[in-house]
């Protein structure tokens, strides 16, 4: 038999531990009651710092494609030319051989070696040097705050692939040339080969004009057409170095000009306030004009094709007759005003060509966890962000929640730092107001900040490579006319009217290459900044007047270096082993 003691003992404990059970029971009740947590799960491209840095390595990686294709277009006929011309300046020494009965494959081999070795020693050392230095020179302007240590790689496949075009322009052209001078019989080729014949020309026609020119004017443009290879070679050169420099300018002015475009042409409006109760007006001196609309971020995807997600931020403005004083909307294909109606949302340029819509398309839009189909009435041009807009009255006809404005749209009076800050200030202790945002300045996530920098390193390459090919191809001018400028000379040429005499030529060519150059550089400009847009960003295709000059101006420049170096090269011509060369 228990105790008394051991019975009040066990009726203690059962009552502790029914106390328990019922703790246990209410904890689970309120546990079950208490709202369900929500977990995101976030890579990170969502981190804006990464973000950025993959946009603008996307941009430099459409601009990496284009540039190394013309230097190298351009190295090419460079090489081309030189290889070619000393190959036919030892014409003598080949034919010699020939006669003292050399083969022509031993003829060739000497040519043929000089062409291996500049090939590989050249596109071995560029490739390595660029490699080494650029890239580390790009990232440092690019690196961000999540980006700071940079590691460098050697992509061997590209200086294989620089190493292949650099044998092809060395090799090839001493290939070529060999070929055709080794066909010619041994005599013929110890022979000076003799100059080409004078034409008429075109310009002779044209009467009135070409009576006016002087005697070396004539001359001059008779020797152009002359020697049609060496004029084309020198305008598709300088063509090309100008119309990279410009297509330069053109990718910064695009680059600059992504900002205020957006907030000058399209969105007029400076900031949003996020509030609890959008029906109640915000107050502050700096604000001029303000109206309600929901704005809010949703997912857009097409209904069919394509599964790609874009994050675009839905405006729906309260009096959709007054969203044209806070935003242009124009058509990509009228160019006229659009107009919001009930029977459609309009979409913006770029979110329309990611997901292959167009005026009639349906997309689906996730409002949180609500998915809205939404017919496009239009699409707008836009150049920063996604951005869809729809009257309150269609979204009541695609959502089954009711319309419901979240902010107001403010114009501001003075846009100033300090003042933007003193209207955040003084919004923010307002009641409801949760937010006060300023869209143009909280823009430096556009990822463009390093992609102007990057340009300039592409103009200057530009630049510097017009000078060689200015210099390259005038210093072959020269000298395979030595026994023409030696002749003038001669018959009493003063030394600055020779210089003027080549001079003449190189400026009518300069000139033609710029024109070219410019034509080229509106079709690269063009092409780069279509392949660079990346994201939400739409590049504007523009290129201001000063682009052209400062590309005209350079290749100018350059020019008249060349002109001058040409004019002391010239003095020193010595007359008579020129002109008793070939005997």
């Amino acid at each position: 038999m228990p105790s008394a003691y051991q019975t009040a003992t066990t009726k203690a404990a059962t009552a502790k531990v029914a106390a328990g059970v019922k703790q246990l029971t209410r904890a689970k009740q309120q546990l079950q009651k208490a709202p369900q947590a929500t977990y995101l799960y976030n890579d990170r491209t969502a981190n804006v710092g990464y973000q950025d840095y993959f946009d603008e390595s996307k941009s430099i990686a459409a601009i990496a494609v284009i540039f190394p294709g013309f230097f190298l277009f351009i190295a090419v006929l460079i090489t081309f030319t030189t290889i070619s011309r000393m190959i036919e300046k030892n014409r003598r020494e080949i034919g010699l051989m020939r006669a003292l009965g050399y083969t022509k494959g031993f003829i060739s081999m000497k040519y043929v070696i000089y062409s291996i070795l500049a090939g590989i020693l050249g596109s071995i050392a560029g490739g390595v040097l660029g490699t080494l230095t650029l890239p580390k020179f790009i990232f440092s302007m690019l690196s961000n705050n999540n980006l700071t240590h940079y590691v460098g790689v050697i992509p061997w496949a590209f200086i294989v692939e620089a190493l292949v075009a650099g044998l092809i322009a060395t090799l090839g052209s001493a290939a070529v040339v060999l070929i055709i001078n080794l066909r010619e019989k041994p005599t013929e080729l110890m022979r000076e080969r003799a100059p080409k014949a004078g034409k008429r020309i075109l310009l002779e026609r044209i009467k009135p004009l070409w009576n006016r020119m002087n005697f070396n004017q004539k001359v001059s443009y008779r020797n152009l057409f002359r020697y049609k290879t060496r004029m084309i070679m020198t305008i598709v050169g300088i063509a090309g170095c100008t119309g990279l420099m410009l297509a330069g300018f053109g990718i910064r002015d695009s680059v600059n000009d992504l900002i205020p475009d957006q907030f000058n042409q399209v969105q007029h409006y400076q900031g949003i306030v996020t509030l609890s109760d959008a029906d109640k007006r915000v107050h502050d001196p700096n604000i001029k004009a303000q109206t309600a609309a929901m704005v809010q971020s949703i997912t857009v995807s097409p209904t069919k094709g394509t599964k790609r997600n874009a994050t675009v931020t839905m405006v729906a403005p309260k009096t959709p007759t007054k969203l044209n004083d806070y935003v242009s909307l124009t058509s990509t294909q009228t160019g006229q005003s659009e107009k919001l109606t009930n029977q459609g949302v309009i979409i913006t340029e770029k979110l329309a060509t990611d997901m292959h819509a167009k005026k009639g398309s349906l997309l689906s839009a996730k409002l949180g966890n609500k998915l809205l189909k939404v017919k496009v009435a239009g699409v707008t041009k836009n150049y920063a962000g996604h951005y869809l807009y729809m009257t309150p009255k269609y979204f009541n006809q695609v959502s089954t929640t009711t319309y419901s404005p979240t902010s107001h749209l403010l114009k501001l009076k003075s846009e100033s730092a300090s003042q933007r800050q003193k209207t955040s200030r003084n919004l923010l202790k307002q009641s409801g107001v949760m937010n006060v945002t300023y869209p143009r300045y909280a823009s430096s996530s556009l990822g463009t900040v390093g992609l102007s920098s990057v340009v300039l390193i592409f103009i200057a390459l530009s630049a510097a490579l017009g000078l060689v090919v200015l210099y390259n191809l005038t210093n072959v001018n020269i000298s395979e006319r030595m026994r023409e400028l030696s002749t003038i000379k001669v018959l009493g040429f003063y030394d600055n009217e020779v210089t003027a005499y080549v001079a003449r030529e190189n400026v009518v060519l300069t000139l033609a290459g710029i024109v070219f150059g410019w034509g080229i550089g509106l079709i690269l400009h063009h092409f780069i900044m279509i392949k660079a847009q990346t994201g939400a960003i739409l590049f504007p295709l523009t290129v201001h007047y000063p682009g052209y000059i400062w590309s005209a101006v350079l290749t100018a420049c350059f020019s008249l270096a060349v002109g001058v170096i040409t004019h002391y090269k010239l003095k020193h011509i010595d007359m008579l082993d020129s002109l008793a060369a070939s005997e």
